[in-house]
């Protein structure tokens, strides 16, 4: 049968095809199924036997299909049987698509199987791969092979596909009749084949990984590296020996660049902790104690005190816990060593109880006690004392370790030694003790805990007191200048508010007085902290000459002021925003020329000019920029009156401020850029008062010629001259606060600047609105009971809607009011004033 219609397939070599051909036609002749094996090339295996197909009369051309009695085989094809060269019946087919026997087909002459054939698998020169066999017209893998990705494996043993296609056994497995095992000897881990007894990953069992630098050995995770001593549970004991020669395997944290070791090995039989030193020792060494199955170091130091070549560890251990101690040495070197053990009992907080009257001492000694708290401050490997204390009353109490013997650490715990951290104290004061301040309910409990820095330890001293206030002024500097003072905040208490910065700092205060009158500079250049620095006048709560945060744009402070001769100031060095440290103070100063240096007729109107070049900063200007150098002027009033002083024609920037009888008198007004950059103020005289008019400038920069204008006010709208607006309702007002005094000082703001006043009669009884809607500046509105400015104040209001103000107020029929529309400092313009009844 000739089948030259199936698809082409890609032809092997003669030889591949005949050896694929004989393999299937092997296993598939119903002569003999239970062939098995091979044939040379050209050959196929029928009923046992290898044999040719193409000349073999018993199986000519496939395997049991016999040519009849006197018939040939001859290229697959069975013919008569003839004599000579090209005759007989033979012949006459070949070639020429003729004479094939059914399920033959006519391959280039040759009579061929193509369900079988692997030269011609389903049709001429369709040749199968190596290895594969043709079956029923298509290339198949021979025997007990499967295909996987285009190639013939046995999924019994193959360990990329075992089993199935694509399963593929781990690294170290083998492929054994279709499933991954393991070799003997290795255990089988979630796919992975380890040795239980060396792997670090599955160490004695699955899954038991040992810690980072331990080793797994014998089944066991172990740190021991090399050899060691066994060390015995006595206490306390001593033990020498030598590093000379020794192994090098351990890499202590605490030694830049170690040296050869001494390792021992110690199990305590109970919890507690162990004080480990090399005291005695004839070299610089250093110790650690590591766990001897994770290799953690525990502790580690080199060094137990500045200058001192032995060292000390203390390392809490719980029962049964096995750890190796290393002796080795600083910097390569080795010898003789002492290594010193003792145990003190396990830790425990709090240890006592504070439970006597106020103030209290206690004391004891930290040296064989355990390490139960790490404290949140300070850096500290030490063993501590505690003690449980409950607060009698409400109040603040003082916690300090003043008259210890080592450096402390005191922290404060809520209810418990857990509880939350109060407060922690390390150095107060800039020494080596600490104090802690805290504010406490009545029956609150607290526990105090005495710690060391960096390992220190020994005899402490407790103080618990109930807080008071500290002294203020804390020292005095006298009257020497210039001068540096240096100190430590930290510890101290927090109990004045600078004026310039929100602070909860501790601070520091001197009482300084000025042995001339003169401008005297305090600053903090040096600090080493945030600070904040404010002056106040003869006590700590006098008033403000001066406060400063941050001069220049740096963290240190500055502030300047004028002092008279025997004027003392009280000076007080804080912190920003908690911030505490190391503090430097200086002092300097220089003599103030004659002030005021010049002095005016007592006449109005009159004109002054001058310059502010070459003078000095001296007059402290209450308002606006400080630091511009000024010029002042001595004023006797001539007459009662409003007297106006302003600086308008003047060429810079402007501030001009009135005083009482000196220069450092009472502030009668002060104002800076009343129109433009000039500057106008208005204040009330009595004939014969004398005044100091000062020109300054707006910051240290400005500078240069004046004009400074005095004459008297003569409009309305002045508390002694107040704009009657009748008893008429609803209404508005309006006028210009510009060229105005300052009358009026309002409850509801710290400061006011020119107002207009006027006098109301309320028309009936009722609730009446009053409000500086529209108007164009900052207003601040007041109203006084009666028609004086000094009357009660019934209402006061600072920006109810955006800059401008409203107030509410009752009043009866026949009622007169004074109404203030007042203003921000330095703020002025048109003035609306509105008045309405309530239905």
């Amino acid at each position: 049968m000739n089948r030259s219609g199936l698809r082409p397939r890609s032809a092997l070599s003669s030889a591949a095809l005949l050896l694929a051909a004989g393999v299937v036609l092997a296993a598939s002749c119903a002569e003999s199924p239970e062939a098995s094996g091979e044939c040379a090339d050209g050959l196929s295996r029928c009923n046992g036997e290898c044999v040719e197909l193409q000349a073999n009369a018993e199986h000519c051309g496939a395997c049991g299909d016999a040519c009849e009695e006197g018939q040939r085989c001859v290229e697959g094809r069975c013919g008569e049987g003839g004599g000579g060269e090209g005759g007989g019946d033979i012949g006459s087919g070949v070639g020429g698509g003729e004479g094939c026997r059914e399920g033959q087909t006519d391959c280039s002459g040759r009579c061929v199987n193509v369900e079988i054939d692997p030269r011609n698998c389903g049709d001429c020169d369709v040749a199968c791969a190596e290895g594969r066999v043709c079956a029923d017209g298509s290339c198949a893998c021979a025997g007990d092979l499967t295909e996987c990705d285009g190639a013939c494996v046995d999924v019994r043993s193959d360990r990329l596909n075992c089993g199935e296609c694509g399963s593929s056994c781990a690294p170290a497995q083998q492929c054994v009749d279709g499933a991954c095992t393991c070799p003997d000897g290795l255990a089988d881990c979630g796919g992975s084949c380890a040795d239980l007894q060396t792997s670090p990953f599955h160490c004695g069992d699955c899954g038991v990984a040992c810690e980072r630098g331990a080793l797994c050995q014998a089944g066991a995770c172990t740190c021991v590296l090399g050899t060691y001593d066994e060390l015995s549970d006595t206490f306390p004991q001593t033990v020498t020996g030598t590093t000379i020669s020794g192994e090098t395997n351990y890499d202590l944290a605490c030694v830049a660049a170690g040296s050869s070791e001494r390792v021992y090995r110690f199990t305590p039989s109970e919890a507690g902790t162990y004080t480990l030193d090399t005291v005695g020792s004839a070299f610089d060494t250093a110790i650690g104690v590591l766990g001897a199955t994770t290799c953690a170091q525990l502790a580690c130091n080199d060094d137990l005190a500045p200058g001192v070549g032995q060292s000390r560890v203390r390392a809490v251990l719980e029962a049964g816990q096995p750890v190796l101690v290393v002796v080795t040495g600083f910097d390569g070197g080795e010898g003789d060593f002492t290594l010193n053990m003792a145990k003190s009992a396990p830790p425990k907080c709090p240890g006592w109880t504070i439970d006597a009257a106020l103030p209290t001492t206690v004391t004891g000694n930290t040296e064989h006690l355990g390490d139960a708290i790490r404290p949140r401050c300070g850096a500290a490997d030490s063993p501590d004392a505690s003690y449980a204390f409950t607060a009698p009353a409400a109040g603040k109490y003082v916690f300090d370790t003043f008259g210890s013997g080592f450096n402390t650490i005191l922290e404060l715990h809520d209810g418990a030694c857990d509880g939350d951290v109060l407060t922690c104290s390390d150095d107060s004061g800039g020494g080596s003790q600490s104090r802690a301040t805290v504010e406490l309910s009545a029956g609150q409990k607290v526990v105090a805990v005495i710690d060391g820095f960096e390992g220190a330890r020994g005899p402490y001293t407790l103080n618990v007191a109930a807080w008071a206030p500290p002294a203020c002024p804390m020292a005095d500097l006298g009257s020497t200048y210039p001068q540096t003072v240096t100190g430590h905040t930290s510890g101290l208490d927090g109990v004045l508010q600078p004026a310039c910065s929100m602070s909860d700092s501790p601070e520091v205060s001197y009482s300084f007085t000025a042995p001339i009158a003169g401008r005297y500079t305090f600053d903090t250049l040096g600090s080493t902290f945030n600070t904040v620095l404010h002056v106040h006048d003869g006590s700590c709560t006098g008033a403000s000459l001066g406060c400063n945060d941050d001069a220049e744009g740096s963290y240190q402070s500055q502030v300047s002021t004028p002092l008279a001769q025997g004027q003392t100031a009280v000076v007080v060095v804080d912190g920003a925003s908690g911030k505490h440290g190391a503090y430097t103070l200086n002092v300097s100063g220089s003599p103030a020329p004659p002030c005021p240096a010049n002095a005016l007729e007592p006449v109005v109107p009159q004109t002054v000019r001058g310059t502010t070049l070459d003078r000095s900063d001296f007059a402290a200007a209450p308002c606006g920029k400080v630091g511009g150098a000024e010029v002042a002027y001595g004023f006797t009033a001539p007459s009662d009156g409003l007297y106006v002083f302003d600086t308008f024609g003047s060429s810079f920037d402007t501030l001009v401020h009135v005083h009482a009888g000196t220069c450092g008198g009472e502030v009668l007004g002060c104002n800076d850029n009343t129109t433009g950059l000039q500057s106008r103020v208005v204040v009330p005289l009595v004939a014969g008062q004398e005044t100091v008019v000062v020109v300054d400038g707006s910051g240290p920069a400005a500078t240069g010629a004046f004009t400074l204008n005095i004459g008297l006010f003569e409009g309305d709208g002045t508390c002694e001259t107040p704009i009657d607006l009748g008893s008429t309702v609803p209404r508005t007002e309006m006028g210009s606060t510009l060229h105005q005094p300052n009358s009026g000082t309002p409850s509801c703001t710290m400061s006011s600047g020119n107002d207009r006043v006027y006098r109301f009669t309320a028309p009936a009884d009722g609730t009446y609105v009053i409000d500086t809607l529209s108007s164009t500046f900052d207003t601040v509105l007041h109203v006084h009971d009666g028609d004086s400015c000094a009357g009660r104040e019934l209402a006061c209001n600072d920006n109810t809607n955006g800059v401008t103000s409203r107030v509410t107020v009752p009043l009866t029929a026949g009622q007169v009011i004074t109404i203030i529309g007042d203003s921000r400092p330095s703020s002025s313009g048109t003035l609306t004033l509105n008045i309405a009844k309530l239905p």
